[in-house]
């Protein structure tokens, strides 16, 4: 499954054009394009070639009374001159990481993945990592760090009594960064599709990682920013959900990831698909 932007120039395929009989979402010179916000199916009646953006859903922040990491964003992929055969193709739209709450207490929650964008399974672009929060072992004091979740972008992490630096969540390389490491001054953000998150400094808290830019429907946008951690850290431009004791979701349809919460997290933001054809 395609995970990077390239050519379909050597893929051995026609070189015609594909059209899509579904109501365009716009058009521009020389283009129209379709806007997929949720899940559903393309109708191509001329196989061909076409531009696409496909990005996953957001992670969710995680949860923690004493601090948690922000959610990474979903993959960022663009891709043109690529192959879609005449059909009903499905496409599925990734929802985000869903909002955390950590109960009260000692209690904690990891933040949550975001789920896969695809189109005809051929195309993927991965969810993004959700944000980590310090363990507590029952009925004592210290707690522990954890390491952000992997993802498109990485999860944010969380900074524990251990000590130590702790690593936040990969990202997959052309698609997004790594979550920020948690140090003893703060949690780490959510990575972004443009820039890593940001590493744990004192409040305010750490940035999420800025988003990335496309011009796919013929206007620079920016989506999948990552979410900050708590400590009031702010989401990433592009729709990164901000950190705190009110913590806010990813924007829908960015894959952006949500704020870390110190008592409920923010979820992450749906994914998207842009399919843009010559006209």
């Amino acid at each position: 499954m395609a995970m990077s932007t390239f050519s379909g120039s050597g893929l051995g395929v026609p070189a015609s054009t594909a059209n899509f009989t579904d109501t365009a979402t716009g058009t521009y010179t020389g283009y129209k394009y379709l806007t997929l916000t949720s899940s559903g199916t393309v109708t191509i009646d001329r196989a061909g070639t076409c531009d696409m953006l496909i990005i996953g859903g957001g992670g969710s922040g995680g949860a923690s009374g004493s601090g948690a990491g922000g959610g990474g964003a979903g993959g960022h992929l663009e891709l043109t001159g690529v192959y879609l055969p005449a059909g009903t193709l499905t496409c599925v739209v990734g929802v985000g990481g869903a909002a955390i709450s950590h109960g009260g207490g000692n209690n904690t929650s990891s933040g949550k993945n975001g789920v896969p964008s695809s189109v005809n399974g051929q195309y993927f672009s991965p969810g993004g990592g959700g944000g980590n929060t310090n363990t507590f072992t029952y009925n004592t004091t210290p707690s522990y760090a954890n390491g952000g979740n992997n993802g498109g972008s990485g999860g944010g992490a969380a900074y524990g009594a251990s000590g130590g630096v702790v690593t936040g969540g990969s990202g997959v390389s052309g698609l997004g960064f790594a979550g920020g490491d948690a140090t003893s001054s703060g949690h780490g953000a959510g990575g972004g599709a443009g820039a890593a998150g940001g590493n744990g400094v004192a409040a305010p808290g750490a940035t999420g990682g800025a988003g990335k830019s496309s011009s796919i429907t013929g206007s620079a946008v920016t989506r999948a920013g990552g979410g900050g951690p708590t400590a009031a850290g702010a989401g990433g431009s592009g729709g990164g959900g901000a950190g705190g004791s009110t913590a806010t979701a990813g924007t829908a349809n960015t894959g952006s990831g949500g704020g870390g919460g110190t008592a409920t997290s923010g979820a992450g933001g749906s994914g998207v698909i842009i399919i843009r054809v010559v006209v």
